[in-house]
């Protein structure tokens, strides 16, 4: 069947436009990290649950990391906090150092806890990108938020890399950012496996049909 007069002409304008403004996006998209600092190992990985949901899940080694810290934290809470078990004890034989040294470390894994297994979840059937433990489908329909983004407004993924020093340790870290079509940027992980963020950055380029922006590395 011949196709209309003029549609050649069309699609080609509609595709440079649609090339056009991504060039325009591209030039005003920050290339400094978003979110200075990260790990020094693989803290989350991409999976698929279905054709049309990716999710982010922690790796093994973050769900260690922060079962260590927990589980020293409450040992030595524990520990310090036993003699009010026992009878004719005194307040001042508590050792004090012992509880906020316990009470520090296990708050520190939970909150590690809470951010390697907060959800990460691209779903193309509710056409959203969110953030959060108590997913609710009325607020996702709404204006975009800081745990509801639409998946139309994501334009490129953007890799990053920051070289990391400080007193006595230094490594690379690197970020995968969702750039959206006003040149601004949402962080979703950032860890020291290039290799891995690379193989979700092309999941996720293919997944949601948008290319992959490398900025380099900061701080080579």
């Amino acid at each position: 069947m011949d196709l209309p007069k003029g549609f050649h002409d069309e699609v080609n304008e509609a595709k440079e436009n649609t090339h056009s403004a991504k060039d325009t996006i591209k030039s005003k998209v920050s290339t400094s990290p978003l979110k200075p600092g990260g790990a020094n190992f693989k803290t989350n990985v991409l999976t698929q649950a279905n054709s049309s949901k990716l999710i982010y899940k922690p790796s093994i080694g973050a769900a260690i990391f922060s079962f260590i810290f927990f589980a020293v934290g409450f040992g030595v809470l524990f520990f310090a906090l036993f003699p009010l078990f026992k009878t004719n004890i005194e307040i001042v034989s508590i050792n004090w150092f012992l509880i906020l040294f316990g009470l520090l470390f296990s708050s520190a894994g939970g909150f590690m806890f809470y951010k390697f297994y907060k959800p990460r979840v691209f779903d193309k059937q509710q056409g959203i990108y969110y953030t959060t433990y108590k997913f609710n489908l009325h607020q996702s329909r709404k204006q975009q938020s800081d745990d509801y983004l639409p998946l139309k407004s994501i334009v490129a993924i953007q890799i990053i890399g920051e070289h990391i020093q400080s007193d006595d340790s230094s490594y690379k870290s690197f970020e995968l950012n969702l750039v959206l079509d006003d040149a601004s940027r949402k962080n979703v992980v950032d860890h020291g496996s290039l290799k891995s963020l690379i193989i979700d950055a092309e999941m996720l380029s293919e997944f949601l049909n948008v290319p992959i922006w490398h900025a380099g590395s900061i701080n080579d």
